[in-house]
C-alpha cells in the first residue's frame, strides 16, 4: 500500500551559487551523511550543483510524501546512492512506526532543473 508521494524541483543555479559562495564541502555537509557527501564531492566537480540539487529535491520529495516537509526529522538519516534510497537511525524507526516498510526514489537533471520523486510503501 502506498502511505506516501512526494515530489519537488529544484534548480541546480542555486546551488551553484550557493557553493561559489560558501564552499562545496560546506553545502554538501550541511544536509548530507558524511559519506554521500564524500561519494558527491569526489566525483565531477563541474556537476556538483546539480547533483546536490537533486539531493536537496530528493529530501524535500521525502518530506512531502512523509507529511513532515524538512522538520521532525534528520536529513542526514536519508541517504541516496545509486538509486537507491535509505534511512538510518531514528529516521528508520519513524518510517517503522507509521507502518513504512519501503521507500522508493528517482532523481533526475535536465538543463536547469533537478527532479525528485519519491514513494512510501508498507503494509496497510
Amino acid at each position: 500500500m502506498i502511505h506516501g508521494l512526494g515530489t519537488d524541483l529544484c534548480p541546480p543555479s542555486r546551488w551553484k551559487h550557493l557553493i561559489g559562495r560558501f564552499g562545496a564541502e560546506k553545502c554538501a555537509n550541511k544536509f548530507l551523511h558524511e559519506d554521500e557527501a564524500a561519494y558527491l564531492l569526489g566525483g565531477n566537480r563541474e556537476r556538483l550543483a546539480e547533483r546536490l540539487a537533486g539531493r536537496w529535491a530528493l529530501r524535500e520529495a521525502f518530506g512531502k510524501a512523509l507529511g513532515l516537509g524538512l522538520s521532525g526529522w534528520s536529513w542526514k538519516s536519508l541517504r541516496y546512492l545509486n538509486g537507491k534510497l535509505w534511512s538510518e537511525g531514528n529516521l528508520s524507526g519513524l518510517l517503522a512506526s507509521r507502518g513504512i516498510t519501503r521507500i522508493h526514489a528517482s532523481v533526475s537533471h535536465d538543463g536547469d532543473i533537478a527532479m525528485a520523486f519519491v514513494v512510501l510503501e508498507g503494509s496497510e
